[in-house]
């Protein structure tokens, strides 16, 4: 029988790959209006009609989103406009170094790097602002249906369901979970941004935005978004500059994701961190760069699913943390 399961699981995953390109749409509508909820639910709670605390509660995602998309496009285009500028100063800064590493007999290599055209990288980024916008009025879409019927969603659970507590339980991890990351990655964007702002270094928002957005990826999120504004940093000021600005990169994400974030979320997730990193690879390859930033969630919402049935049961034991249970 287990054989059949096997199977069945591989057929499953199949599919999911082959829709992926249609569920990544759903996917962010369902994740999105579950951040959503919340502010909807205060706003109908205040006594407004429940049709005008959904439009204040959607424009005011809609506004927010194409606030931040317009700052992030200029600021793209402004760099791809200085990016031969920076590719000099890159160049001059790995000459200096291989000059002093060859006293030594060594030599840095980034030669890959070097080849690497950014210029058509970027370009290329910008070209899919249209893609972007386009995916981003069907999520509007589909989160505005959802958002609409969420107050129902209890209602239907309690008919469909024996046991529409579990849900709701589940529905308020995956909710607690979005509030408390969305908050936390705010504050490291926030806090790289006002630390880059001061160091003078250029495109301070930009890459405060990158390290708000990097920090929803587990394990390595944080550590990609660095890159970037550390670069920045040495090709514009030298080496002392861009050491202070990696320690504060390392400061300011470990006192929010170590310190701050395990305290204000409690258990969290309850994921074994091995788990969480080759989740990272799973949904990654399953669902792109969509299935990165919510490989934790959607981890989390399979380990949950498992837990309800005595017979998947040990499958959520194997992903848990055991030491927190």
């Amino acid at each position: 029988m287990e054989i059949f399961y096997i199977a069945a699981a591989f057929i499953i995953i199949i599919a999911l790959k082959s829709l992926s390109s249609v569920l990544v749409y759903i996917i962010l509508s369902v994740f999105i209006t579950i951040l959503l909820a919340p502010v909807f639910k205060f706003f109908d709670e205040k006594g407004l009609p429940a049709v005008l605390a959904f439009f204040i509660t959607l424009a005011g995602f809609v506004v927010v989103f194409s606030g931040v998309f317009y700052i992030v496009e200029n600021s793209v285009k402004e760099f791809v406009s200085n990016i031969s500028f920076y590719e000099a100063k890159l160049n001059s800064v790995v000459n200096d170094a291989n000059s002093f590493l060859k006293k030594y007999d060594l030599k840095l290599d980034l030669s890959y790097f070097q080849s690497m055209d950014f210029v058509s990288v970027l370009k290329g980024f910008i070209g899919k602002a249209g893609t972007v916008i386009s995916g981003f009025l069907v999520v509007v879409i589909g989160v505005s249906f959802l958002l609409f019927e969420s107050k129902d969603f209890g209602k239907k659970l309690d008919l469909i369901t024996k046991n529409p507590d579990y849900f709701k339980a589940f529905f308020e991890s995956v909710q607690k979970y979005f509030i408390i990351k969305t908050f936390t990655s705010f504050l490291t964007g926030l806090l790289i941004g006002i630390t880059l702002y001061a160091f003078g270094v250029p495109y301070a928002f930009l890459f405060g935005f990158i390290s708000f957005l990097f920090n929803y990826i587990p394990v390595v999120g944080s550590i990609i978004a660095s890159i970037p504004g550390i670069l920045i940093a040495l090709v514009t000021f030298g080496f002392e500059t861009a050491l202070y600005v990696s320690v504060f990169y390392l400061v300011i994400n470990i006192f929010v994701s170590n310190i701050l974030e395990p305290k204000v979320m409690g258990e969290g997730l309850n994921l074994s961190p091995a788990v969480v990193f080759f989740s990272l690879i799973f949904w990654g390859w399953l669902f792109g760069m969509v299935g990165m930033f919510l490989a934790a969630p959607l981890t989390m919402t399979l380990k949950l699913a498992f837990e309800n049935s005595e017979k998947t049961e040990w499958i959520s034991v194997l992903l848990s943390n055991y030491k927190e249970r």
